[in-house]
């Protein structure tokens, strides 16, 4: 906690300005002032913490504030506080320690009263006790409304001269107006200000008139009016962007490459994205939680469905920001993540059939000693590797995550790193069919029998619109296969494997209660895991399941703006 006291120059006219003593005369400012004391508070600076004894209320002049109680090392946001609001006066009137601790968000000018000095003056001005009492009435309100509250990520700091396309992209997304204030970081761009403001981007250029010391003052008033403030600020370091790294919630660099005194200054939240549509517009998404995270779970060839799904999310321009997968999905999704051609994609799996096939898919079937799995794997690995063409993760389009069980320890192991073709191979290795994967200290098998629609990955990164596609039928419908039964025969060894592992799915599936905004089940119960011959069917099934689902998706990427309390 660092305290700067200020009693340098008279208080009467800055109380004026603030609504808790506007109405109160001259005589009574003269008398208050007596007992105010200025203090200064920089940016997550801690003005008092839960638990302390109670001896100041505050009352903020300039900056924000965040009412926080913590646990575990877990921060709990209660409410933000602008100029004009003040808090600790609960604890002070009753004597009672702290309830909540107080942390600076943008830097503060406060003015504070003791215990006795407040006392007093409710006893000789009863007017200070009803704005007390109408401003706890108005934050009681607030609090009912919104009892917890995440992270505000209001200011924004820009370093590149793409920051208006990046502000009309978090206002077409969250329907709220954005400012735009240019610090010097738009050079001699041209600026359409009608264009902008249609956008619901409002924009004002600052860099000539604002400096470091009043950047805190000026952006305290702008997110008492709008929930996004962009700053765009010049790639190199003076007082004035290093302040606005430091103020801001969040700061990106629109560029190849980060600058080397951004890299030192902003110590979190700090993006580096190329400058093109695609990426500002996930970034967008992410800056304004609207990351719509897809899950495509394991089946085996009723996993083909996903790729149905997947040409609708294109088609129909779905956003896709994650993708976790395990098993089939993790094959699917890897080519689409690569930024595979949905065409080229669908090609891959009408040749599956052949690969496949245990005379025309030979060469693909590199059998061993059946210790752990009757085929080695290989040659599948070699193939993965190609059609992925010997991608890493971090080359890849989309973030995306493969899903593995370590078949020693049970646990769930996920890729995120390093070679895609080798998590893919871990992913998709069927118990007693292939060799379990040996990566590092794992050996690994198909990630569907520990997690076999991954959406709780998609949480784990914190994706605000979960989406699952999962082609893993429930016991009820499995019930319908009663075809096989009018035959007589039992079914070969893989296919008791791969149903027994499908029993298995569908049970864990019914015992997890992860959060799923939309799930699209395409109807493929009446498939095996094992008919990739009916690709063109499986492929229908998921477009046919993903058309259906497009007004529930539609619906949750509407905007939804919010409206400013003035408790807020």
């Amino acid at each position: 906690m660092q305290c700067r006291i200020n009693h340098s120059r008279s208080m009467r006219n800055d109380l004026r300005l603030i609504p808790f003593f506007s109405d109160l005369s001259d005589d009574v400012l003269s008398a208050i002032e007596k007992y105010c004391r200025r203090e200064h508070y920089g940016r997550g600076d801690l003005v008092f913490a839960n638990g302390e004894l109670s001896d100041r209320m505050y009352i903020i002049q300039s900056g924000q504030v965040k009412v926080i109680s913590e646990h575990n090392g877990s921060e709990k946001i209660h409410s933000y506080l602008n100029p004009g609001n003040f808090f600790g006066e609960t604890a002070l009137l009753t004597g009672e320690p702290r309830h909540t601790s107080i942390r600076v968000v943008i830097d503060s000018d406060l003015i504070s009263l003791g215990r006795q000095d407040l006392q007093e003056l409710i006893e000789e001005y009863p007017a200070i006790a009803v704005e007390i009492s109408r401003e706890l009435s108005r934050r009681l309100t607030h609090q009912i409304q919104t009892p917890v509250q995440q992270e505000e990520l209001n200011i924004i700091a820009v370093v590149g001269q793409q920051a208006a396309a990046l502000a009309e992209q978090v206002a077409a997304l969250t329907g709220e107006e954005v400012f735009l204030l240019d610090l010097g970081g738009l050079g001699p761009v041209a600026v359409d200000q009608t264009a902008l403001s249609q956008g619901g981007v409002q924009f004002a250029r600052g860099g000539q008139n604002i400096t470091a010391e009043d950047l805190p003052a000026r952006l305290s008033t702008l997110v008492q009016d709008y929930f996004w403030v962009m700053l765009a600020i010049p790639p190199r370091p003076s007082l004035l962007t290093i302040k606005a790294v430091n103020l801001a919630d969040v700061t990106i660099q629109l560029a190849d490459a980060p600058e080397r005194w951004l890299t030192q200054t902003a110590t979190r939240n700090f993006f580096v994205i190329k400058p093109n549509h695609k990426n500002i517009a996930r970034l967008a998404r992410k800056i304004a939680r609207r990351q719509v995270g897809l899950a495509l779970s394991s089946g085996g060839a009723r996993g083909l469905a996903h790729i149905g799904v997947l040409e609708v999310f294109e088609r129909e321009h779905i956003p896709i920001d994650l993708i976790a997968a395990s098993s089939m999905g993790a094959i699917i999704g890897s080519l689409y993540a690569a930024g595979t051609p949905m065409q080229q994609i669908t090609q891959i799996a009408q040749a599956m059939p052949r690969q496949t096939n245990f005379i025309s898919g030979f060469p693909m079937w590199d059998i061993g000693l059946p210790r752990s799995g009757l085929l080695r794997g290989n040659r599948t690995l070699d193939y993965f590797k190609k059609i992925l063409r010997n991608k890493n993760f971090q080359d890849l389009d989309i973030p995306f995550t493969v899903v593995a069980c370590d078949v020693i320890t049970g646990e769930e192991v996920l890729f995120e790193s390093g070679s895609v073709a080798d998590a893919v191979r871990a992913s998709m290795s069927i118990i007693g069919v292939f060799e379990p994967a040996h990566i590092g200290d794992h050996f690994l098998v198909d990630g569907g029998t520990v997690n076999p629609v991954p959406t709780s990955v998609l949480e784990d990164k914190q994706a605000d619109i979960v989406i699952a596609s999962s082609v893993i039928p429930g016991l009820p419908e499995r019930l319908h296969r009663k075809e096989q039964l009018k035959t007589g025969k039992a079914p070969n060894v893989l296919s008791i494997i791969l149903g027994a592992i499908e029993i298995m799915e569908s049970e864990i599936i019914r015992a997890r209660s992860d959060a799923i905004d939309v799930l699209i089940a395409p109807d493929v119960a009446q498939f095996t895991t094992l008919e990739y011959a009916r690709v063109n069917e499986l492929i229908q099934c998921g477009r046919q399941a993903a058309e259906n689902a497009l007004p529930q998706i539609r619906e949750l990427l509407m905007p939804k703006p919010r409206t400013k309390s003035l408790a807020a």
